[in-house]
């Protein structure tokens, strides 16, 4: 496995020790129910010391969720059905996994309650759809679960096209790895969702990638996000 080949980063991971997220913007509530992860990835910031929140009082129709690892709260299924049965003004909730899932702490169970109580995605313009995002972290090895995880979902009702996977860039899964992933997706139909590894995609440092190969691969990403959108069209292409 990849994982035992590569070695850890010293990365600082710095305890997040402030009050529970709870706040309201542009008409979304954003909130946690959790912090942390107990993963330990050697290329992730994420706190240790994992934490699990009582669920705030929801005062918004949509709501996003913040926290890197929500699957491993031990009442989990309680939260996600406690959030389905909420409602404000007498109408329902609608919720993003702002983090997205863990698809390795995932099961079919889980799965049918996020779908039952409307978790998807809430876009920049605060519109919501019935999709779900992950993350492909690793080597080509995980392509199979991959492909489950993405055939469980289509099969709860959410579209190829709102199913987003996150592929870590600039780290030590290499540029023609990070290729591979991404014909992958264009042969699954789902999105892709680029994370740039320690920096920001306005500075780019490079790290383990080359910045040429950076930017080619964003422009792809895009481009490949784009003909999903309008359903295998390329809007940049003028008649």
């Amino acid at each position: 496995m990849i994982q035992q080949r590569l070695k850890p980063l010293e990365i600082q991971r710095i305890k997040s020790d402030y009050p529970q997220v709870d706040f309201i913007k542009n008409n979304i509530q954003y909130i946690e129910i959790n912090r942390g992860c107990k993963r330990l990835c050697p290329f992730c910031y994420a706190d240790p010391n994992y934490k699990t929140f009582s669920i705030p009082e929801i005062k918004s129709n949509k709501v996003q969720i913040w926290g890197e690892s929500i699957l491993y709260d031990p009442k989990i299924k309680e939260k996600i059905i406690e959030l389905g049965k909420k409602r404000v003004n007498n109408k329902v909730i609608y919720y993003d996994l702002g983090q997205g899932v863990d698809y390795r702490l995932l099961n079919k169970e889980i799965a049918e309650l996020l779908s039952e109580n409307r978790f998807g995605l809430i876009n920049n313009k605060g519109n919501w759809c019935k999709g779900i995002k992950f993350a492909w972290d690793w080597g080509l090895e995980q392509q199979t679960d991959i492909r489950k995880t993405i055939e469980l979902f289509e099969k709860l009702g959410y579209q190829r096209r709102n199913i987003i996977i996150f592929v870590l860039v600039n780290w030590k899964i290499d540029f023609g790895t990070c290729m591979d992933k991404l014909i992958k997706l264009e042969e699954w139909k789902v999105r892709i969702d680029d994370c740039t590894y320690d920096c920001t995609k306005k500075l780019f440092v490079p790290l383990y990638w080359k910045e040429k190969d950076y930017r080619i691969f964003r422009k792809l990403c895009r481009k490949h996000n784009q003909i999903i959108n309008f359903n295998n069209y390329d809007p940049e292409i003028k008649n």
